[in-house]
């Protein structure tokens, strides 16, 4: 998703001359062209993540509109305490961009896996994430971060059930995506998570005429114009959740708490093991038992919590 980041934020920075990009010296082979063009609103901090939250929290109190950017587990858990204090308590409009959310850096080990960034970043006051579902909705995510005037953070990734899918629907307000129309089964993918879902659609291990997939993408929630979602749910009485994030404060337990009470509701996430080996993001998820197959073994076996 970064070339399709950059592209987005080109068209951000073109038009608003507060706008300015610090990159947390990362960005190659992908910023050159943006740095070339915006030379005077692009720095590079360094290799020094606190220091780049809080200049950007800085420039934020002064009126312009910074965006920081490094690899997902650098820009979320180096900087949080400056995260936290400098930019969120002072409610201030930084956005935070970390690419390489879930196991998108899978052969780079455990210090690169991005599998809490959602739990660490959603309890800081002011903060809104937003995670795409595919490539083709990061644009969408950049337009809707460039009008916010508080903190948010944008979580990158790639899939190692790559998918590239067109919804049925997508809501304007959440972005909230609906892929297939069956009503027996929710599936709820979270960001880029529901390609597992798309590829197991895809590959006919799951039928379209029996689940309804949706792709979530932003927190907090919003099911008072999610109404399809929370309905469907509502229907089905069934929901599971597969996401790219441990369990323990991800994305699925917070739509436990939010969507309606249902009879069956499962979560497809991974686990940390010592023992684990390290490989692509499709070696991660299949070691970690996030995958179409796991997802279709669930679909058959309704109304059994797990």
């Amino acid at each position: 998703m970064r070339v399709e980041f950059v592209e987005a934020f080109q068209k951000i920075i073109r038009a608003d001359r507060k706008s300015l990009f610090i990159s947390g010296d990362l960005g190659f082979n992908a910023f050159e062209g943006l740095q070339t063009e915006f030379a005077e609103r692009f720095l590079n901090a360094g290799a020094a993540e606190q220091n780049m939250a809080s200049l950007a929290a800085g420039l934020a109190f002064e009126g312009f509109h910074p965006w920081i950017y490094s690899i997902a587990p650098f820009a979320v858990y180096r900087p949080f305490e400056q995260i936290r204090n400098d930019i969120c308590l002072h409610n201030l409009p930084v956005r935070v961009v970390g690419n390489g959310g879930g196991y998108t850096y899978g052969i780079m080990g455990s210090t690169h896996h991005c599998l809490e960034d959602l739990a660490v970043m959603k309890v800081l006051p002011n903060m809104s994430l937003h995670f795409p579902c595919t490539q083709n909705q990061v644009e969408a995510h950049v337009e809707q971060i460039s009008k916010l005037k508080t903190p948010s953070y944008l979580r990158l990734a790639f899939s190692g059930f790559p998918s590239n899918a067109l919804p049925l629907r997508e809501n304007s307000k959440t972005l909230t995506r609906h892929y297939s129309i069956g009503t027996e089964v929710t599936i709820i993918g979270v960001g880029h998570a529901v390609q597992i879902a798309l590829t197991a659609l895809e590959k006919k291990l799951i039928d379209s005429q029996k689940v309804g997939v949706f792709g979530v993408s932003k927190f907090p929630f919003d099911f008072e114009s999610d109404i399809e979602l929370s309905a469907h749910a509502r229907t089905s009485q069934n929901v599971i959740v597969i996401d790219e994030h441990y369990l323990a404060g991800s994305m699925a337990e917070s739509l436990k708490m939010h969507l309606p009470n249902v009879k069956s509701f499962r979560a497809i996430t991974p686990e940390y093991k010592n023992s684990q080996g390290y490989g692509k993001p499709q070696f991660q998820l299949i070691q970690a038992g996030v995958t179409p197959e796991i997802l279709a073994g669930l679909v058959s076996l309704k109304d059994v919590n797990l």
